[in-house]
């Protein structure tokens, strides 16, 4: 018994020497050799993992799947910087039920809501007028495009009728809202912004309905109207959390009571018009709001400030009504020449043109 069992001892060492050679003969594994398949193994476990919510088990082993997230929109704000963020969000899916919806994963832009339009209905000449509606974005800039500028149909019949061609696809920013009376008389309240090239931040939705003026609102044009969130401060001409646009068009120059051109083909202003202008300087009843009846502006560029808003109605805008229904154009110019802030353009030429002849190029900003 004894030799037969050292036989098989002896046997069982041999084969181990033989596996141990086989060992030795066969070639190093190089690190990609065996990190390839390990990394293959690796990437589908976690493309199986990733795609499913169900925990995974084997024997009395049992892994539940669990994550912790960044994400939410919790807003803290210190001087010109936010921060946003939540613990425990849900992982990148979307849950619905009823008339609710939780979206859990990355952030997505918030794109702030589209501004609305004057539920009036009512156009001016020289006044874009629309309302943000109540949102959880509390900061947005607007910012309003210049599509067509001063597309007159039909011509004019006592004076040229000059496309502003030079600045539509341009635009500029709305800048902060000011309270104002429509009479010393009346005490009823609106509230005014002209437009600027700096965008400027504040929650609008607090306003109500805001009356826009500016050098580069003009008769007979069209514009939208862009709302951006707080997150585009800095980059505004490369964000993308932007609501969509608002279109708005004004009225042919002068023309301030219904029917308007456009949509009306004909060529407006007429009697009703300058009978609309007349009760507003008598603070009639149903006469015109300011931001139809004010046609003046305070310069050569046509701008409409502060200093022209505040006081009541007076006489001169009843006078360029009056020219306008003689078929006289819009008598200013939107922009401003680059050797002199003071002489008002449509084109480069117009800066280098008498009297006082001066350097261009003809622009709205800075």
């Amino acid at each position: 018994m004894r030799r037969k069992a050292t036989r098989q001892l002896g046997s069982k060492a041999q084969k181990n020497q033989s596996v141990e050679r086989k060992r030795h003969d066969m070639p190093p594994k190089t690190l990609g050799q065996s990190a390839l398949p390990l990394a293959a193994l690796i990437t589908a476990t976690l493309f199986a993992t990733a795609n499913t919510a169900n925990a995974q088990s084997g024997g009395v082993y049992n892994i539940t799947k669990s994550t912790i997230d960044g994400g939410g929109v919790t807003l803290h704000s210190g001087g010109i910087y936010r921060l946003g963020g939540t613990v425990g969000q849900h992982d990148a899916t979307r849950l619905t039920g009823g008339i609710y919806k939780l979206t859990g994963g990355f952030w997505s832009p918030v794109i702030p809501s589209t501004a609305a339009p004057d539920q009036t209905g009512l156009d001016k000449s020289r006044f874009i007028s629309f309302s943000i509606p109540t949102s959880a974005f509390v900061e947005t800039a607007l910012r309003v495009k210049f599509i067509t500028l001063h597309s007159v149909v039909p011509p004019y019949t006592g004076g040229a009728s000059v496309p502003f061609t030079l600045f539509e696809g341009q635009s500029q920013y709305v800048g902060p809202p000011t309270q104002y009376v429509e009479s010393a008389s009346s005490g009823t309240p609106l509230y005014a912004s002209q437009l600027q090239c700096a965008p400027y931040y504040q929650d609008w939705s607090t306003v109500g309905l805001l009356h826009v003026s500016g050098e580069a609102i003009v008769p007979s044009s069209n514009y939208e109207v862009e709302n951006l969130a707080a997150s585009c401060a800095g980059n505004e001409s490369s964000c993308v959390a932007i609501s969509a646009p608002l279109e708005v068009k004004t009225t042919r120059w002068g023309d301030v009571e219904t029917p308007y051109n456009p949509p009306s083909p004909d060529p407006q202003p007429d009697t009703s018009d300058i009978s609309a202008m007349v009760n507003k300087f008598k603070s009639a009843l149903g006469a015109p709001i300011k931001a139809r009846a004010l046609l003046a502006g305070s310069n050569a560029r046509g701008a409409i400030g502060p200093g022209d808003i505040s006081p009541d109605f007076n006489f001169t805008h009843i006078s360029l009504c009056v020219d306008a229904f003689k078929g006289l154009p819009y008598p200013y110019k939107p922009g401003k020449c680059a050797g002199d802030a003071a002489k008002a353009c449509v084109s480069d030429s117009d800066c280098m043109s008498p009297p006082n002849p001066t350097t261009g190029p003809c622009i709205l900003c800075p």
